[in-house]
């Protein structure tokens, strides 16, 4: 039996009422995280130009779009919820996949669950199925892929929504390697398009293909049984190091990846790579503060220190566009520093280019942070100010890493805060109650509803 059969065996083999009590309890968080961020991301250009095509093309009424709650095929819904999903990149990490799971499971788990009137418990399972093969094969690719230009949202994503979707159908082994089979070529994603609407579009890309491969193989459309690690595979065409099947074999549910390390959740709507840095910058601002005042006048100097791997992904150094400046070191840390906060009224064309962050970004100095680190996005902030005086803030680990979570708490009142501000406060309480009992819901279209506000 080759790799990919096994991992269909496994996927297969999941099993509800064989998933320990805290994996279940686990994965309602990405869940709740990750639709919170999807109708937070509705406002967003790119939602609504996605939810307009996909509304333009001709398909059933199967599903959900978030976009004005109208209704279209499964994988052209799951294109439009997975683009939003992402669109204010607030969603979670894996760091073993380097790449934002839940944005390409969820809405391809809630499109198919529509349509097959699924209960939570089955959408929970094929969750858990899902990220298990994203993650694990993420990290037998290691970071390589990623280095070479690949952006593992999109590419590990269809891969893993793929199982969750034929996880949901219910599909034999055979099938669920043809599924994943089929995934293995539907793959695609580049990094040269972070900072603009393209990246959103990778999560609806991995969303849609991971239900289009398993509706696909359930009406018996085959694929290659090596496509995973065979020749002219999957593994050797997105990575350098491609032999490492074993690897990927040997820690499905081994640890479960909700488990150890777990998922990395975000407190700030840009890409992962500032975060540290921005806990930094806001913990030099309270000590500045504690001095005196700060503003763009007042700040002399500006000197970031962080991992030098993030040069290859925070490329934007003069961001023009909101959306650049969600891959800016220089404007996260600096919003930080002037504004005390970075939230998604920051990333807006119009604050990017202010004038008194186009001033203070012309001050910044970013410095590579050597020796041995404790985060991956550990960071420090040394702010020179008028009259001499020096703040400095640091983050060993960063806010919502899985060695400093994000408490329950902070996710539900992100969740609040999303939903509430988009529909409104009511329908976010009531959300937030059924996806917390997921597990004992009927039907996933139950929630869905609720969202109308008809439930």
């Amino acid at each position: 039996m080759n790799e990919l059969s096994e991992v269909a065996k496994f996927v297969c083999g999941l099993d509800y009422d064989g998933l320990p009590a805290e994996v279940i309890e686990s994965a309602k968080y990405p869940i709740i995280d990750c639709l919170g961020v999807a109708v937070a991301g509705l406002e967003d250009d790119c939602s609504r130009i996605a939810a307009e095509w996909v509304e333009s093309m001709a398909g059933g009424e199967e599903a959900t779009l978030f976009y004005a709650f109208k209704r279209s095929a499964a994988a052209w819904t799951a294109l439009a919820n997975g683009t939003a999903a992402h669109a204010l990149d607030f969603d979670d990490v894996s760091f073993r996949m380097m790449g934002h799971p839940s944005v390409a499971l969820v809405p391809a788990i809630v499109a198919l669950g529509e349509v097959l009137s699924s209960p939570g418990k089955e959408c929970l399972l094929s969750y858990v199925a899902g990220l298990e093969v994203a993650a694990k094969t993420g990290a037998a690719l290691g970071g390589n892929s990623y280095m070479l230009g690949w952006h593992h949202t999109s590419t590990l994503g269809a891969l893993g929504a793929a199982a969750s979707c034929g996880k949901l159908l219910g599909l034999d082994e055979e099938r669920m390697a043809c599924a994943l089979g089929i995934s293995c070529s539907l793959a695609n994603g580049l990094r040269c398009n972070f900072g603009t609407m393209t990246k959103p579009l990778h999560a609806g890309m991995a969303a849609m293909n991971g239900v289009m491969a398993a509706q696909l193989a359930a009406r018996g459309f085959t694929s290659n049984p090596d496509a995973l690690f065979g020749e002219n595979g999957f593994a050797r065409a997105f990575s350098d190091d491609a032999d490492k099947a074993q690897e990927l074999l040997d820690t499905l549910g081994e640890p479960y990846e909700l488990l150890d390390p777990g998922l990395s959740f975000k407190p700030y709507p840009c890409c992962r790579g500032p975060q540290g840095a921005i806990d930094a910058a806001l913990a030099a601002r309270e000590e500045a503060l504690a001095t005196g005042s700060i503003g763009a006048a007042e700040i002399k100097g500006v000197e970031c220190r962080v991992p030098a791997w993030l040069r290859s992904v925070l490329t934007y150094h003069e961001p023009r566009t909101g959306t650049e400046g969600k891959f800016s070191l220089e404007f996260c840390v600096t919003s930080a520093l002037l504004e005390g906060g970075v939230g998604v009224g920051q990333f807006r064309d119009e604050v990017v280019t202010s004038p008194p962050i186009v001033e203070t970004i012309a001050k910044f100095d970013w410095q590579d942070l050597e020796g041995d680190l404790t985060s991956p996005f550990a960071s420090e902030v040394i702010v020179t100010l008028a009259g001499g005086r020096k703040a400095v803030g640091k983050a060993e680990k960063p806010l919502g890493e899985p060695g400093n979570p994000m408490s329950e708490e902070q996710i539900d009142a992100k969740y609040l805060e999303c939903v509430g501000s988009i529909i409104d406060a009511e329908v976010a309480e009531r959300t937030l109650a059924m996806l917390k009992g997921l597990d004992g819901l009927e039907d996933i279209n139950t929630l869905v509803e609720a969202y109308r506000g008809q439930a």
